[in-house]
């Protein structure tokens, strides 16, 4: 799934989903098999493109930023997929006010530039509440199940956000299915209607698995995914001045965006290029300080925004951080990251490739549970492909900054002849170094290897396949709790 779904980056997959749920929305609606009308699909889906992107525009104007246009497009989508389709111009004031208001959030809901809560669920609720149109989440619909779920699956497992969904899903059914019981609805009718009528399986796919709204942490994540569930499952009605507040999808969402940011207050900032070297003949480390004081984990990652005319791989990528904590702190602070550079790179590579001395890019997050054990007696296997070894220098040369001592053998897969990258941060920390070739990488390679692999934690960080390979390799050889470091590109 990988192979085929790693070609675009996450804001195109998810407009490439959108779209295809719409496209069946309108073939459904065409042959009178779901209600929306096709024409007030498409007039729906115009209006709110318009003003939703055009909002969009104006805003970054004005904030003197440049705008992000994959991500209109996204929120323009989410959109139509929630408000009435219709022709009549009432409800289409309604949804271009929904798709204003959504823009307009990612500029003025924000917390050292990061928007806080969901643009679409902003835009479709506040506009509920001036009573200018209505969450009705048409998609929830038997017949649009399926084009539904394999968007939400395929989004989820990119961005490797399919416990979460989970826990939202299970949760949905379990509270609201338990409430159809006790009314008097069979056990069987009750659980499974909540798939069909109910659009938590697009609330948990295409919705809460935004990154940039969730907490880095993975507790924190699951956290989030049960209070949406809990406020999505629950009726409540109250009364706010002249406003009725009650239930509703886009509701529970914000409440969950409200949680993430209480628990996390991940800010975004400003990296300045100080410098850059090669690592080796296709892979360069880029070195920047940042603009005010960052803390983060050995093992996290961060994601880099780039305005240029993007390829179909999008204006944002996520680099895990190559270098340890500590120096990101001081009177002289660093972050550095290293990537592949080859020929015919993305234009997102090429563009950060140009850049000089003193240019700003901004970090718009940083994120990740790819972390060592908290017990420093837990012996470890790191099994680093390629450019993979770089959240591994981040944690080998963090600990050797510490002084701390760790049992850790680091298993590393050249991507070419004899090719370690931060080969000299590997030595200076004192880990024990194998080298094994792509095909070496068994279990029968790693208990020859790594005689005690048993009594050791796993972690795997490289390109997909290699990832995948490694993490069935380090099971089978018996290494306990195998961690991955994988990066969605969203």
């Amino acid at each position: 799934m990988d192979a085929v779904t790693g070609r675009a980056s996450m804001y195109r997959l998810a407009t490439i989903a959108l779209a295809a749920v719409l496209a069946m929305g309108l073939l459904l609606g065409a042959l009178d098999i779901i209600g929306p009308d096709p024409i007030g699909l498409l007039a729906t889906l115009g209006v709110v493109g318009v003003a939703t992107l055009g909002a969009n525009e104006i805003a970054a104007r004005a904030a003197r930023v440049v705008p992000h246009r994959e991500s209109s497009v996204i929120t323009a989508l989410i959109i139509v997929c929630l408000v009435p389709p219709s022709v009549a111009t009432l409800d289409l004031v309604g949804a271009a006010a929904a798709g204003v208001i959504a823009s307009l959030s990612k500029y003025l809901l924000v917390w050292r530039g990061r928007h806080i809560l969901n643009p679409a669920a902003t835009g479709v609720w506040v506009a509920g509440l001036l009573g200018l149109t209505v969450g009705i989440w048409w998609i929830a619909t038997p017949e649009m199940l399926p084009i539904v779920a394999l968007g939400a699956l395929l989004l989820l497992d990119r961005t490797r956000r399919l416990d979460i969904g989970v826990v939202l899903v299970a949760l949905t059914v379990a509270i609201i299915g338990t409430r159809l019981v006790l009314t008097g609805a069979t056990p069987l009718d009750a659980y499974l209607s909540v798939f069909v009528v109910y659009p938590v399986v697009f609330l948990a796919g295409y919705m809460l698995s935004e990154p940039i709204t969730l907490p880095p942490r993975r507790w924190q994540q699951w956290l989030t995914a049960a209070v949406v569930a809990v406020a999505f499952s629950i009726p409540f009605s109250f009364a706010l001045g002249p406003v009725l507040i009650y239930t509703s999808p886009e509701l529970a969402l914000l409440l969950g965006n409200v949680v993430a940011f209480a628990v996390s207050r991940r800010p975004g900032f400003a990296l300045r290029l100080t410098g850059k070297r090669a690592l080796s003949p296709t892979a360069t480390e880029f070195r920047f300080a940042p603009t005010r004081p960052v803390r983060y984990a050995a093992g996290q990652w961060l994601e880099l925004h780039l305005p240029h005319a993007a390829d179909i791989r999008g204006t944002r990528r996520v680099f895990s951080i190559a270098s340890a904590p500590s120096a990101a702190i001081g009177d002289s602070p660093e972050i550095a990251i290293g990537l592949r550079m080859p020929e015919q790179g993305s234009s997102f590579k090429r563009a950060l490739a140009a850049l000089e001395p003193g240019s700003l890019v901004r970090a718009t997050q940083v994120s990740g549970d790819f972390l060592l054990p908290r017990d420093p007696a837990q012996p470890v296997v790191l099994v680093a492909g390629g450019i993979g070894v770089t959240p591994f220098a981040s944690q080998l040369d963090e600990l050797r900054r510490r002084g701390e001592e760790r049992d850790v053998v680091i298993v590393v897969i050249p991507s070419g002849e004899d090719e370690i990258l931060y080969e000299e941060v590997i030595e200076d920390s004192g880990a024990r170094v194998v080298r094994l070739t792509r095909g070496e990488l068994t279990a029968e390679g790693l208990r020859e290897a790594v005689p005690d692999i048993a009594r050791r934690r796993g972690y795997v960080s490289g390109a997909p396949g290699l990832v995948a390979a490694g993490r069935t390799a380090l099971r089978a050889a018996g290494a306990k709790r195998v961690r991955t470091d994988y990066f969605a590109g969203y």
